[in-house]
């Protein structure tokens, strides 16, 4: 009957030990009950807006990597070249002196000739050798002479410089071998009402403008300028 009671007793403090083992136990496993599964968490993060970027060792999903890659890219810079008075003058004035009442002019140099124009279609281009622009454009003028230039068609140059040698020196220098007039007294600028340069004028055959062109573009040559109205002008009945 002792013995009996002693085990009794031995198995109701066992129970107690075990019993309060696990009290202990229990609050460590559930100290965070409200704690979300990694999953949970990366969902959250996704839909709120102002949630920076998952740690790096969570997955990203392939929509939130485009997104990420779509907000840190920048937009490439785009190169474009302006063009105003100051980096690029299209055209110059024309401030001419008066020559001198004794300086010889020679009269062939100063009148158009006629009589190679006459059937022709006509470029006159009025320039002068201290003009920035048409010093630029020279090389196209050349061109364009050597292109049309023949039977049909003619370029005739204009000079409004001041000092007739230094005219006929840059004319040769520059192997300007085209029909050159040197426009003294400033006559074909006032018949032509030409106030700057350059300044290119197109005549038809009968000598009738057809088209003015004024100053340099920086997008197109006179080559190309010109081309499409000459191309009609010269397949024009006579």
């Amino acid at each position: 009957m002792q013995a009996t009671r002693t085990i009794i007793i031995v198995a109701v403090l066992a129970g107690g030990l075990c019993g309060s083992a696990a009290a202990q136990t229990a609050p460590a496993q559930n100290q965070n009950p409200t704690a979300n599964s990694p999953a949970q968490t990366t969902q959250a993060a996704q839909n709120d807006p102002q949630a920076g970027p998952p740690q790096a060792d969570q997955p990203v999903s392939l929509a939130e990597a485009s997104r990420l890659a779509r907000a840190n890219k920048q937009p490439a810079a785009k190169v474009a070249r302006n063009y105003d008075d100051d980096n690029f003058p299209r055209t110059a004035a024309i401030v001419k002196k008066k020559p001198a009442e004794n300086a010889p002019v020679d009269p062939s140099i100063q009148q158009l000739p006629e009589e190679a124009m006459r059937g022709k279609v006509v470029l006159l281009d009025f320039w002068a050798s201290w003009c920035g622009p048409c010093r630029a454009g020279l090389p196209n003028v050349r061109r364009l002479q050597a292109i049309y230039g023949g039977d049909d068609f003619m370029v005739i140059s204009v000079s409004e410089d001041d000092d007739q040698a230094a005219w006929r020196a840059f004319v040769a220098d520059h192997q300007m071998t085209w029909t050159q007039r040197f426009d003294a007294d400033s006559s074909l600028q006032r018949q032509f009402q030409v106030s700057g340069l350059p300044t290119f004028i197109l005549l038809d055959r009968d000598g009738r403008e057809v088209q003015r062109y004024i100053g340099e573009d920086p997008g197109r040559t006179i080559l190309e300028r010109v081309g499409p109205e000459l191309k009609r002008t010269l397949q024009a009945k006579l």
